[in-house]
């Protein structure tokens, strides 16, 4: 029996990458469109800006800087772009040889002058727990030895972050991420709040927005934010 010819092989090999390419751009619209109509009923629309934060702001957020080839998808805005929903992807790892691919929701609200410090507060891992050990600096809490344990706490400056981080602010945080789920970074004018390698459903957009609003009105109450 003759052994089919190469470019039968050629030509399934090609009509297989059609395929997935194709499913990848379906997945890709339905998830724009499902994830702008959950938007829309938050009073969300899709900006003008393809990256409303630039660059050299990026570049104070450890999610942002995280991996390569990062990527910002389903953005929308309040109409004065101060408060953003988008899903942003990146990857960890050497490209087409050893990587993972990351997506998250993310939401990012404009904080005007508020005069906080930068800082990155995320949940803790076991890598985390043992970084001192390997010389990395997390910022402690005195009085709060579990928030310690539940939370990895980087910033550059020290003094300003420790006194933002009150006993009310950690015992109220406690309260709403009862399972330390949840990251918040602030970096220049911006705040944001996900959950890593996490992407919201079209159905769960709204509570978690709703969330992240509770969130980062614990650092700066709406009122004193830019409107």
């Amino acid at each position: 029996m003759n052994a089919l010819p190469d470019w039968f092989w050629i030509s399934l090999l090609a009509l297989g990458a059609v395929v997935l390419v194709g499913a990848s751009v379906y997945a890709a619209r339905s998830r724009r469109k499902a994830f702008r109509a959950a938007a829309a009923a938050l009073g969300l629309i899709a900006p003008k800006k393809t990256r409303p934060i630039s660059k050299r702001e990026s570049k104070k957020f450890n999610l942002f800087s995280r991996g390569n080839s990062g990527k910002w998808m389903n953005i929308c805005s309040d109409p004065i772009g101060s408060r953003l929903l988008f899903d942003f992807r990146y990857v960890f790892g050497i490209p087409l040889i050893a990587s993972r691919r990351y997506a998250q929701t993310v939401a990012a609200f404009s904080l005007g002058i508020s005069g906080l410090p930068d800082f990155q507060l995320t949940p803790s891992t076991s890598l985390d727990r043992i970084a001192p050990k390997l010389g990395f600096k997390a910022i402690r809490n005195e009085h709060h030895p579990e928030f310690n344990k539940r939370y990895w706490l980087r910033g550059g400056e020290d003094f300003q972050i420790s006194a933002l981080f009150t006993d009310q602010l950690v015992d109220r945080l406690a309260s709403l991420d009862r399972r330390a789920e949840y990251s918040i970074e602030k970096g220049g004018d911006w705040l944001i709040v996900y959950r890593h390698g996490v992407v919201m459903s079209p159905a769960a957009i709204a509570d978690f927005w709703n969330f992240a609003e509770q969130l980062g009105e614990l650092f700066v109450p709406r009122q004193s934010a830019r409107v």
